[in-house]
């Protein structure tokens, strides 16, 4: 599901603004939680609750960077996460344990969060992952 603004209304001093985010977790309340705190800071939203939806939204054309939890129900987000490697959007996994040896093999360099996560440290995370691309931009 893809949630717009207006880009009439876009406030160009929100950190996000004009960017659209890829939300992808299973569990309701912290994507809605992710969500808000992405639209609040000016982004557009992408969201996914599963492998399939979270395929289809890494394809979203205008993705800016993604949040993954590793855990979409009883699958990780890898195949998504490929998807965002094969395009060069930025992302970052969070999740309530250790990333896998192999994930970590897999995508040495992606910051991994490790839940509870505070809010402030979802965006300073997102922002660090999408400021170089800003920049060349």
């Amino acid at each position: 599901m893809v949630t717009t603004r207006d880009p009439e209304t876009r406030d160009p001093d929100l950190p996000l603004a004009g960017m659209c985010i890829l939300v992808a977790d299973d569990e309701v309340v912290i994507a809605l939680n992710l969500e808000e705190t992405f639209r609040d800071a000016g982004a557009d939203i992408v969201s996914a609750a599963t492998v399939p939806q979270g395929i289809i939204a890494a394809r979203t054309p205008n993705l800016t960077a993604a949040i993954l939890d590793v855990s979409l129900g009883r699958e990780t987000s890898e195949a998504v996460a490929d998807v965002l490697v094969e395009r060069g959007i930025p992302f970052c996994f969070y999740s309530g344990q250790m990333l896998s040896p192999r994930m970590q093999a897999k995508y040495p360099g992606v910051p991994v969060l490790t839940k509870p996560v505070r809010q402030e440290a979802f965006l300073t995370t997102l922002l660090s992952l999408v400021r170089p691309r800003k920049a060349l931009a």
